[in-house]
């Protein structure tokens, strides 16, 4: 599946946009490789990049705060989504792309 927007720089964003039912909007990475079970952080970066919008410190948002993460946006078939990735792994995905 390839991402039909045009990729722009990762940037921050508001705290506000990571609520609930974007949360629980869909299974990001089902839609993008069919699930957890089947992706790769490393060799998949590139697909997961496709589709990222934004982040922000996950100790930042009110919906399932959490410490040494960043909740990450996609926007993946017109759905906003989002999901905790560990500071590891989005320095891994996204190196130096914010």
């Amino acid at each position: 599946m390839m991402c039909p927007y045009p990729k722009m720089k990762l940037c921050e964003l508001p705290a506000d946009n990571f609520d609930w039912s974007r949360w629980r909007a869909c299974n990001i990475f089902e839609k993008i490789k069919g699930g957890w079970y089947f992706l790769n952080i490393v060799s998949d970066k590139q697909i997961i990049r496709q589709y990222a919008i934004g982040y922000i410190e996950s100790s930042k948002v009110l919906c399932r705060p959490k410490a040494n993460c960043k909740a990450v946006m996609f926007l993946i078939d017109n759905e906003f989504s989002w999901c905790h990735v560990t500071d590891e792994e989005f320095k891994e995905i996204f190196g130096n792309e914010t």
